[in-house]
């Protein structure tokens, strides 16, 4: 009867510590996926490459949301996060705030790319100077991608290639005729190539 007494004490015992003890790989402490977390990201660029502002430095900041909605799985990249930022030329050539949607790609382990769209606008020239690329319209596209590493669960390294252009076809029906005209008979590149790195930290 001893026996049999201690045993069913014991059992409501044991019963509270499997309720209590999480499954292991499962604990409440797990840090959310990268993609499901907002990031703030800085770095430095080398601007206008292959235009009239070429050979300056802009500077770079962006904050970017959680994917849009939860989804699990393989398919879970293909849900777009939301991006914002801009560009600060230290030459005094053009700048320009952008936003959009953005997709991360987990590739292996630690590394991801990326790709973006979505649309820019810019305090530069339309029809260009000596100075500044003939951009057309104040707003314009803005598209690029990225590769990057994660160092842990906070930091990453990231190197970006941005673009903002008219759209060449789109150009023409987005913008005045004189402007059109214009651009057209500098020959200028209709776009900005910005190449660069940055650090982000997710939170």
């Amino acid at each position: 009867m001893l026996v049999l007494g201690g045993l069913a004490a014991a059992l409501p015992a044991r019963a509270a510590d499997l309720a209590v003890t999480p499954p292991v790989g499962l604990s409440s402490g797990l840090a959310p996926a990268p993609y499901d977390r907002f990031e703030a990201r800085f770095g430095a660029f080398a601007h206008g490459t292959g235009s009239a502002e070429q050979g300056t430095i802009s500077l770079n900041a962006e904050i970017v949301t959680p994917r849009l909605y939860g989804v699990d799985g393989f398919w879970a990249f293909l849900v777009p996060r939301v991006h914002a930022g801009g560009f600060v030329n230290l030459s005094g050539r053009t700048n320009h705030a952008y936003g959009g949607l953005l997709w991360t790609i987990p590739v292996y382990k630690s590394w991801f790319v990326e790709g973006f769209f979505g649309a820019a606008i810019h305090d530069g020239s339309l029809a260009g100077t000596d100075r500044q690329a003939a951009l057309g319209c104040y707003v314009l596209f803005n598209a690029g991608g990225s590769i990057g590493y994660r160092i842990n669960q906070n930091w990453s390294v990231i190197g970006t290639f941005n673009h903002i252009s008219n759209g060449n076809q789109v150009f023409d029906r987005r913008c005045s005729e004189n402007e059109v005209t214009a651009l057209r008979s500098r020959g200028r590149n209709q776009g900005l190539n910005h190449w660069g790195a940055r650090i982000s930290y997710a939170f």
